[in-house]
């Protein structure tokens, strides 16, 4: 979807999100109501939702193999339910039809993932083993055991690892593994990197084409597939996303709201008038427009929100 603009992306989630809502049992004559205020108020919401429903016909004529094996991953999946599926399969639209390849992006993608957390979501997750996880926004992982040793893939996003007592833990990335006896510790997807911080003892890094390194407590590193490239002292603002927390500290706004979109179902967009503006504090990511309203009154900006989906800071 790389190819679409990005007020197209946010039609497009706006169209998956009705289409799963419009799709459960329980949906009501006001949110039929208020879809279809939503589809007249922007020619983008009709075309994303014309190409919502091809996407779904098409599906429906998958071979029968196929579709048979999407459902059972569907019904199978931890955290799924119906409105997730049909998301996922709808945010195919910006690449075209659902092909054989395209089905395997689903299939291999965050939508069929034994655990999955919404955009703007922190999930916990207690293991069998006792171990723990919790997952940052918009983020997948799969978990398998082999004895006293747990494997987890992270598919997408964020996670904090939390390995119960004598349990062997290791994290599968793109880029490579990590593991520990008794860490706890974070890693990111970072798409051409894996950021990983060690919050507590050491984790062993194995990049899938280099040298294995230790980093210890207090450490944050960046890794790709030949090494590690960057190792430096933890910056704890980092990870107050674990604490429910987003730190700035003198930070540009355009880079706070860069982070803060990772939390946002939606378009989050920074004029670049006001980008460079300096923004400090903390804020308590579960309440997205208590921000923006500290936004409006400690900086010279406004907050233009077209719908909830598309919100625009700007001069004031």
């Amino acid at each position: 979807m790389a190819s679409l603009s990005p007020e197209q992306l946010a039609s497009i989630e706006q169209a998956a999100h009705w289409y799963s809502r419009l799709n459960d049992e329980d949906v009501t004559s006001a949110e039929r109501e208020a879809w279809q205020r939503w589809l007249h108020a922007a020619p983008l919401h009709a075309w994303a939702w014309e190409r919502a429903e091809q996407l779904m016909q098409q599906w429906r004529q998958l071979p029968g193999p196929m579709a048979s094996h999407t459902l059972a991953q569907a019904r199978q999946a931890r955290t799924h339910n119906r409105r997730s599926v049909l998301k996922g399969l709808t945010l195919l639209i910006g690449a075209g039809s659902l092909s054989v390849g395209g089905y395997q992006q689903v299939v291999n993608g965050p939508w069929f993932a034994d655990f999955r957390s919404a955009i703007g979501e922190r999930l916990p997750v207690s293991l069998a083993d006792g171990s723990q996880l919790l997952l940052n926004t918009d983020s997948a992982v799969d978990v398998r055991y082999d004895g006293m040793h747990c494997a987890i893939t992270l598919r997408q996003g964020e996670i904090m690892v939390s390995p119960a007592p004598g349990v062997q833990l290791s994290v599968q990335t793109r880029h490579g593994l990590i593991s520990t006896a008794a860490s706890r510790f974070t890693v990111r997807d970072a798409g051409e990197t894996t950021r990983v911080m060690t919050l507590e003892r050491q984790v062993r890094i194995s990049p899938a084409q280099g040298a294995a390194e230790e980093v210890g407590q207090g450490m944050s590193c960046l890794f790709d597939e030949r090494g590690v490239r960057v190792t430096r002292a933890l910056d704890y603002a980092a990870s107050a996303w674990t604490r429910g927390l987003l730190i700035a500290n003198d930070q540009p706004l355009g880079e706070f709201l860069e982070q803060l979109g990772r939390y946002n179902r939606g378009w989050l967009r920074c004029d670049p008038a006001v980008a460079a503006l300096r923004i400090s504090g903390t804020f308590e990511l579960d309440n997205f427009e208590q921000i923006l309203r500290a936004l409006a009154s400690s900086l010279p900006v406004r907050i233009e929100q077209r719908t909830r989906f598309w919100i625009t800071v700007s001069p004031a």
